[in-house]
């Protein structure tokens, strides 16, 4: 497997480490090894990974090619899809607007969207945010009418009184990336640029990046792998769920924001990062996990409708990021998998439990 790696580790992370007792000249040979043995096993054509402490690039390489069909290599300006991986860049957008005191996370969604369905008008925006709205999936075909599609969805009944519990449901993004128009009244795309993307020093994040610079999906199709690219298109609602696309180097600059409170301040991130209850581990737009008595955010995605996978992880108490891209749908190890072992043997965090899905 023809593979390409771009290396960084500054100077001022070294020197960051070496007085805080951490090894960086460690992480490299550590992450590599891993990242060597997933792609080998699971005949990966193009990866990117990086890992940040502090706000210091430890370590960011890519590897392999951008598709299946070509031998163009894999930067870490490729774009990737990253699945829900949208949806905690969302969050993000959704949180400056709360930070703006626009937006009220426990608020009834009827305040902002009145001509949502009778019976979703008292669920607040909290509870859409982590998954606990209770509201129908949406599965198979989709009208490309958001009106329409939230008029059918929300002809069924509830499956759960709202708050009861935790329920993964793309849809719940759906409507909050509508939400953010409604609010904005802006284009979704246009605000995340203007709130997030810019901001952050995001210049290659979007839907249909005009970039030649682009990695296309993997997928089994009747036993032959075949490459796919990203289905959608800016103006489906479905973008704010699943529909992103950003880089490594975007992705990095993103981490750093957010640890230095540059997008979001820190009371805001701490919101953003609260499970939604002791028994529902979603937060608003991530998810959580403990890491012995460490708490662990995270994000993943992919699937067949991109067929690519993402995961970021962050431990908040100590400004750990590690982001990971695959442009493969189907692996042994999940992307979490893989982000979790990058932080047990880096930063001897315990892994979380095994054989979680990723959500597109």
């Amino acid at each position: 497997m023809r593979q390409l790696a771009y290396l960084l580790c500054l100077p001022a992370a070294l020197a960051a480490l070496a007085a805080g007792g951490a090894c960086a000249q460690n992480v490299g040979p550590k992450v590599d090894a891993i990242i060597q043995r997933v792609m080998t096993q699971d005949a990966i054509p193009g990866m990117a990974v990086a890992v940040i402490k502090d706000g210091n690039v430890l370590y960011q390489q890519a590897y392999g090619v951008r598709s299946i069909d070509g031998s163009a290599k894999t930067d870490v300006h490729t774009a990737f899809s990253i699945g829900s991986v949208s949806k905690a860049f969302t969050a993000i957008g959704l949180m400056r607007l709360v930070q703006a005191h626009q937006l009220n996370l426990d608020d009834p969604i009827k305040k902002y969207m009145p001509t949502l369905p009778a019976a979703w008008l008292n669920i607040t925006v909290r509870q859409f945010m982590a998954h606990t709205s209770g509201i129908p999936e949406v599965k198979g075909a989709k009208d490309p009418d958001f009106n329409n599609t939230a008029a059918a969805a929300g002809a069924k009944p509830l499956v759960f009184q709202p708050g009861a519990r935790g329920q993964y449901n793309n849809f719940n993004f759906a409507i909050m990336g509508k939400l953010i128009e409604a609010v904005s009244g802006m284009d979704y795309l246009a605000y995340m640029r203007q709130q997030v993307f810019t901001p952050a020093g995001m210049t290659s994040t979007g839907v249909g990046l005009s970039t030649g610079d682009v990695s296309t999906g993997q997928l089994d199709r009747n036993g032959k792998e075949v490459a796919i690219k990203s289905h959608f298109k800016p103006g489906d609602y479905g973008v704010a769920s699943g529909g992103l696309q950003t880089t490594l180097a975007d992705a990095i600059q993103l981490c750093q924001a957010l640890q230095k409170n540059t997008l979001l301040q820190k009371a805001t991130t701490t919101t953003m990062w609260t499970p939604y209850s002791t028994r529902v581990t979603y937060t608003p737009g991530w998810e959580s996990r403990m890491a012995g008595s460490t708490l662990v955010i995270h994000k993943g995605g992919g699937g067949t409708g991109i067929g690519s996978l993402c995961d970021i992880k962050v431990v908040p108490s100590q400004n750990i990021y590690v982001v990971v891209m695959i442009n493969k749908d189907k692996i042994k190890d999940s992307p979490s998998g893989i982000t979790d072992e990058i932080l047990k043997q880096c930063f001897n965090l315990p892994e979380g439990p095994k054989g979680q899905p990723e959500n597109e």
